[in-house]
């Protein structure tokens, strides 16, 4: 929407280049408070007359970043209460307070929720073996359904908002494989998964 595109860059900066599709310009901002590398990006849907950025860290952490696109970015740590793991996915839901964020290790739990912008967070691990998850996606239709993309295929939820909700395998097709990115097509909600060194599923 803001003609731009962000990248990780140092452990207190992340690049960000304007004008992308023109006379483009690389540039950088600093993000008060972070220490670690960005591991994922993820710009707001729902902000369109600015940027707002949301980026998770090696070291567990998310920060909100306002005015991404300008000249004094703001941001926020929302994830200090996270665990300290690899953030590899924040999922964004009805709204900039409804987050799904998961993370690639082993020993903790992968999957965590917020419906108010990250004051407080909720493990929804549920039944989910000891795994990496690598991404998350809400279904567009049904917040209360999410699908995850794991170290051991794909796994699905029809209730997120459950205390402990319960997590289905659903690999018909595809096998126990490990899956880094899912994408959704908004025209016809088509999910594409893909594995690491099986190609792509639909």
């Amino acid at each position: 929407n803001q003609d731009a595109l962000y990248s990780s860059h140092t452990t207190t900066t992340i690049n960000r280049i304007t004008d992308l599709s023109t006379s483009y310009s690389v540039g950088s901002f600093s993000v008060t408070g972070m220490n670690s590398m960005a591991s994922h990006l993820h710009v707001s849907p729902y902000t369109t007359t600015s940027t707002t950025l949301f980026i998770g860290c090696e070291n567990g952490d998310v920060f909100k970043v306002v005015n991404a696109d300008g000249a004094a970015p703001s941001a926020t740590s929302i994830g200090a209460a996270l665990p300290a793991g690899n953030i590899s996915c924040i999922e964004i839901g009805a709204s900039e307070d409804e987050l799904l964020v998961t993370l690639s290790n082993y020993g903790l739990n992968s999957v965590w929720y917020t419906n108010n912008g990250g004051t407080t967070w909720s493990s929804k691990e549920g039944n989910l073996p000891d795994m990496p998850v690598r991404w998350a996606l809400f279904n567009p239709n049904d917040k209360t359904e999410a699908i995850l993309a794991t170290e051991v295929g794909i796994w699905t939820t029809s209730n997120l908002n459950a205390a402990a909700p319960t997590w289905n395998p659903s690999n018909s097709g595809l096998a126990n494989v490990r899956v880094d990115m899912l994408q959704i097509r908004e025209s016809d909600d088509m999910v594409i998964a893909a594995t690491h060194g099986r190609g792509l599923f639909e």
